[in-house]
């Protein structure tokens, strides 16, 4: 094993082990959020990407790492942002058919919940979707408009004309009055009021983990697509001509090797804190996701979280820290996709 790939896996454990003290991953706290009865999710999701927006601009002002914000992703339909918006709904209402987002499948299949293995089954299908037909629907930078092509990323700084400072002290202060709104005037939950706040504090954290040891920011919806490469390369290794063949690389493995890592570290966390966790199994039995909703909700997901260009970690966690435009577009559009079908439905 290489040092990069032990890394890699070790910063993926300690997401995955941040994420399972979350209590974020089961079913019914997903789609709990979505129906709007338990906001355990949304303060667990406001704590993170606050947390990681602070982790962000530290790392860089040490020259220890950085990276840009997500640029704009289009299909150019009706907005510089409409792959964002559509993937972004998409995104939401798969995860609230499934009771799962990108990351969170990975804990559900460590801790033995049974939906999570159709979910997973169905992301994976929406990889090869992606990578098969999904990936043409998006126009390349260099095709897009001018303005759009910027080597520079839309900024809610730039657009609001805000110093880097201004714009991440007005995003803590509008994170935090949140958190204290929900937490003192939203519906009551049975998981301790802790739980989130320090879940939600231990998976910003991991970005700091998360670049030190791979230099890449938290996102897991890439291993889908990885997935997907890995299926269609071996498909014409197998089905192409001699000179296909010759011509084939192979696809990365590193963001399934993270995943893979977030699934050891879920493990180990379960295994150490069964009391811990206790309250969410038993409230996680009240929900009950389908095979055939837990399969279709993963694949429509994952075919939305491409199609925006990330998931709720990558855009929610790491393009919000950057203050990204497309980021806050797609999450706000994860968060109305998903609970505009909840409403759609009706209460569960």
């Amino acid at each position: 094993m290489s040092i990069q790939t032990a890394a890699s896996i070790l910063a993926g454990a300690l997401f995955g082990a941040a994420l399972t003290a979350s209590a974020v991953y089961f079913p019914a706290v997903i789609t709990s959020q979505m129906y709007l009865q338990d906001f355990h999710m949304l303060k667990v999701f406001l704590v993170a990407s606050a947390s990681s927006a602070l982790v962000v601009p530290t790392l860089s002002a040490l020259g220890l790492a950085s990276f840009a914000p997500r640029s704009p992703s289009t299909i150019q339909l009706f907005s510089p942002y409409d792959a964002n918006i559509i993937g972004g709904f998409l995104l939401g209402a798969g995860m609230m058919i499934s009771g799962a987002c990108p990351g969170t499948v990975f804990p559900q299949v460590a801790t033995g919940i049974s939906s999570g293995f159709f979910t997973l089954a169905g992301a994976v299908l929406g990889g090869i979707l992606w990578t098969g037909y999904g990936f043409k629907l998006k126009i390349a930078p260099s095709s897009a408009p001018a303005k759009m092509a910027s080597s520079s990323p839309p900024t809610l700084q730039s657009q609001l004309k805000l110093s880097r400072t201004q714009a991440l002290v007005a995003y803590e202060g509008v994170c935090l009055a949140l958190v204290l709104f929900i937490t003192f005037l939203g519906p009551q939950t049975s998981l301790p009021p802790t739980i989130p706040i320090v879940g939600g504090l231990l998976i910003g954290g991991t970005q700091a983990s998360s670049l030190l040891l791979t230099t890449n920011p938290l996102g897991t919806s890439s291993s889908f697509e990885e997935a997907g490469h890995w299926f269609w390369y071996t498909w014409q290794a197998l089905t192409g001509s001699d000179q296909l063949k010759a011509a084939l690389k192979k696809p990365s493995t590193r963001s399934m090797t993270f995943v893979c890592g977030v699934m050891v570290g879920s493990w180990a966390f379960a295994q150490l804190a069964t009391e811990y966790l206790l309250t969410g199994r038993t409230l996680d039995e009240s929900s009950s996701i389908s095979a055939l909703n837990a399969f279709a909700g993963g694949c429509m997901m994952i075919f939305g979280a491409r199609l925006a260009g990330g998931c709720t970690s990558g855009h929610g966690i790491s393009g919000m820290a950057t203050m990204g435009v497309a980021s806050f577009v797609s999450v706000a559009s994860m968060f109305a996709g998903g609970i505009g079908l909840a409403a759609c439905l009706g209460q569960n």
